[in-house]
Formats: C-alpha cells, sequence, structure tokens
C-alpha cells in the first residue's frame, strides 16, 4: 500500500548531521544570548543618573543653547 504524504521528489532533503548540528548550535546560541539580555536589562538599571547641578524630576530646556564661538 502507497504511504500517505508528498512524493518523495517534492519532500525537502535532509540536512548532513554536520549541517544539523550546526544549526542546534546556532539556534541554542542565539536562545542563550536572548535569555542572557533579558537577565541582564532586568537587573541592571538603564536609566543614567540625573545631572549633579539639576533636581531628579527638573525639566530640561527646549531651547538650544548659542555657540558663541
Amino acid at each position: 500500500m502507497p504511504r500517505h504524504g508528498a512524493p518523495r521528489a517534492l519532500r525537502a532533503p535532509r540536512a548532513l548531521p554536520v549541517e544539523q548540528a550546526r544549526r542546534r548550535l546556532a539556534a541554542g546560541l542565539l536562545g542563550a544570548g536572548a535569555l542572557a539580555a533579558t537577565l541582564l536589562t532586568a537587573s541592571v538599571s538603564p536609566a543614567a543618573p540625573p545631572a549633579p547641578d539639576r533636581g531628579p524630576g527638573a525639566a530640561s530646556s527646549d531651547v538650544a543653547q548659542l555657540s558663541r564661538d
């Protein structure tokens, strides 16, 4: 009896063991990098401290300073 599924000519070729290992390694490294970035973002405060001459809630100026060159 014939099997169900796509004919052999239409199926994707099987990956070689070395190529499959490379793909798994790349996927693992990508996942590890994403996890490390997530943990680093959660543990480190990305906001810079306020300038020493301003209060923490002081608004910045929306007018550019003129150059006196």
